[in-house]
C-alpha cells in the first residue's frame, strides 16, 4: 500500500478511545484519513474524534462491543452505506491480565480471550470480504496488535500470552489467505508501554500488579512510535513489527534457541517478582 493518498482513504480503529488506539487514529489523521473510532467508551472516543479533526482527519464515533459479532456486522452495514470503500482495519482493542494455570479466574480468562482474540477474529471475519472488494482498485490492509508476550510467554500470564499468540497465528494465516487478494496483513508485537492499560487489567495477586506497574514505569516505548512503525510497515507490506530493542533481540533468539529464551524469561520474571515483593511500595504504585 502506497503511503501517498491519491484519494480519500477509510480506516476502522478499535480501542480508539485512548492509548495506542488513539495514537493510531492521530497518525492516520495526519495523512487525511477518514476514521471510524470504535470503542465501548463513547466519551473517550469522542475526545479522540476531536483530536483527529484537529490533526486534519475525519473521525466518526462508533460505540460498539467488538466481542459481539452482531456489533461487527452492524458496523459493517452502517459504514458500507456511507463509505465507498474500506482500506484499513486496525484491530487494537484489548486488555491485560495476569494469572497462573490452575489458579486464575476462568471467567476473567474467558473475558480476556473473547476481547483480545475473538474480537480480532470477529472483525476480520466481518470485514475481510469488503477489504478484498476494495483491494480490487487499490491494495487494502489489516493491522493486528499483538504483544511481545506472544513469543516471550512469561510465567503467570497464561491467558494474555495465549490470546496474543493467537493474534500472531491468525495474522500469519490471513497473510497466506489474503495476500493474493490484494490485502496486506501486519501484526505488531510491542513490549510494555506507558499507557493506562493497568487500570483496566485484572491480576491474580498484588505482587503481579506491582511487577507490571514497574515494567510500565521503566518502559521507554512510546505508543505514538508503535503506531507510526506499524503504519509504516503496512505501507511497505511487512508482516511482522516487533517494537523495543530488547524485544527484537528476544524475537531473534526465540527463532534460534527457543528453550534458552523461555528459560531466561522465566528466570527474570521470578527474580523481578522476588525483588518487587521485597521492595517497599513506591508512591505511584
Amino acid at each position: 500500500m502506497s503511503s501517498s493518498l491519491a484519494s480519500p482513504r477509510y480506516a476502522i480503529v478499535t480501542g480508539g478511545a485512548s492509548g495506542l488506539g488513539r495514537e493510531f487514529c492521530l497518525r492516520l489523521a495526519r495523512d487525511g484519513w477518514h476514521i471510524a473510532i470504535v470503542d465501548v467508551d463513547r466519551g473517550g472516543a469522542e475526545e479522540t474524534s476531536r483530536m483527529v479533526a484537529q490533526a486534519g482527519g475525519a473521525g466518526r464515533v462508533e460505540q460498539r462491543d467488538v466481542t459481539r459479532i452482531d456489533d461487527w456486522l452492524a458496523l459493517r452495514d452502517e459504514l458500507q452505506a456511507d463509505w465507498p470503500r474500506l482500506d484499513l482495519l486496525v484491530n487494537n482493542a484489548g486488555r491485560y491480565a495476569s494469572g497462573h494455570v490452575g489458579s486464575f479466574d476462568l471467567t476473567e480468562a474467558e473475558r480476556l480471550i473473547q476481547l483480545n482474540l475473538m474480537g480480532v477474529l470477529y472483525g476480520c471475519h466481518a470485514l475481510v470480504p469488503w477489504l478484498a472488494e476494495s483491494a480490487k482498485s487499490q491494495r487494502a490492509a489489516i493491522i493486528n496488535v499483538a504483544s511481545s508476550f506472544a513469543f516471550l510467554c512469561p510465567p503467570g500470564m497464561a491467558p494474555y500470552n495465549l490470546s496474543k499468540a493467537g493474534v500472531v497465528a491468525l495474522s500469519e494465516t490471513l497473510h497466506g489467505e489474503l495476500n493474493p487478494r490484494g490485502v496486506d496483513v501486519t501484526v505488531v508485537c510491542p513490549g510494555p508501554m506507558p499507557t493506562r492499560f493497568v487500570e483496566s487489567a485484572s491480576f491474580d495477586s498484588n505482587d503481579f500488579r506491582q511487577l507490571t506497574e514497574s515494567y510500565v514505569r521503566e518502559s521507554t516505548l512510546a505508543p505514538a512510535a508503535v503506531a507510526a512503525a506499524a503504519i509504516d510497515a503496512m505501507h511497505h507490506r511487512q508482516l511482522y513489527v516487533v517494537m523495543g530493542s530488547d524485544q527484537r533481540w528476544f524475537w531473534r533468539i526465540k527463532r534460534l534457541a527457543p528453550m534458552t529464551l523461555l528459560s531466561r524469561v522465566a528466570r527474570r520474571v521470578r527474580n523481578d517478582l522476588a525483588n518487587t515483593v521485597n521492595s517497599p511500595p513506591t508512591s505511584d504504585s
